[in-house]
């Protein structure tokens, strides 16, 4: 944990190389046992997606462009894609990508998000639903995510591997960090939305319990003095509070 803003991260973390070999081939095959979707995976992408339309209904233009970063399969974007919607999602599991592409007919990417190649101004909605946390560069991510956000258009959050992680008793290796609303809405501001919504109501749906979520609207970046002042507002208290929780584990170091 930073001890000057309070950010949460798996500290050391393997090389990058490892984690681009690890998403590309291992983590669904670990995480599910398979390298296509099951279909009770798959019902449950599109729920979520309806879900999140359905709780961003108010503040989407009626049609528009999205991109869903770390989109799995693609199940996310189908509520979207019937509704008018031009999506595209890029991931970098083949296996996962491919059968959304087949079975699904999206426009689907295998790609690691840092490597991603987006038209610029081009998306009305960005989506990160738990990829954030997977992740290798952060800030790399979230700078081509904003290049490539339209002018007024909207970034969508969801981190769930803290709180989630203290839910189970667990953390998992594959989590390079973990997010609060605090620290989404941070980043947020940091490359160039500013956040109009922030929650830990299910905003996707109840199946992935301990998530929080965060909707932010295309803004000017803070300067590098204006968010290390924010930073630091309100740090010790959020790492009191984490401190707390994870002190309460069963077999905590005390």
């Amino acid at each position: 944990m930073c001890e000057n803003c309070g950010f949460v991260m798996q500290n050391p973390r393997f090389e990058p190389e490892f984690y681009d070999a690890y998403y590309r081939k291992h983590y669904r095959v670990n995480l599910f046992g398979a390298t296509e979707p099951e279909r009770a995976f798959m019902v449950d992408q599109l729920r979520r997606g309806e879900r999140l339309l359905q709780s961003l209904e108010s503040y989407l233009p009626a049609t528009g462009r999205l991109l869903d970063v770390g989109c799995s399969a693609g199940g996310l974007m189908v509520s979207f894609a019937k509704r008018g919607w031009e999506v595209l999602g890029t991931d970098p599991d083949a296996g996962y990508a491919e059968y959304g592409a087949r079975h699904l007919k999206l426009r689907i990417e295998t790609v690691g998000a840092e490597d991603m190649v987006l038209p610029e101004g081009h998306f009305d909605l960005v989506v990160i639903t738990g990829s954030l946390e997977h992740v290798h560069d952060v800030n790399r991510t979230l700078e081509l995510c904003r290049r490539a956000t339209s002018e007024g258009g909207l970034m969508f959050i969801e981190g769930r591997a803290l709180r989630g992680g203290i839910a189970l008793g667990t953390f998992s290796h594959t989590h390079r960090r973990y997010l609060t609303l605090r620290s989404i809405g941070l980043l947020m501001r940091k490359h160039g939305w500013e956040p109009i919504l922030s929650t830990d109501e299910p905003l996707t749906g109840p199946t992935r319990p301990g998530g929080v979520y965060v909707l932010g609207r295309a803004a000017e970046p803070m300067s590098a003095a204006a968010f290390a002042a924010a930073a630091r507002e309100g740090a010790a208290e959020e790492m009191a509070t984490i401190r707390a929780a994870v002190a309460a584990l069963p077999g905590a170091c005390s």
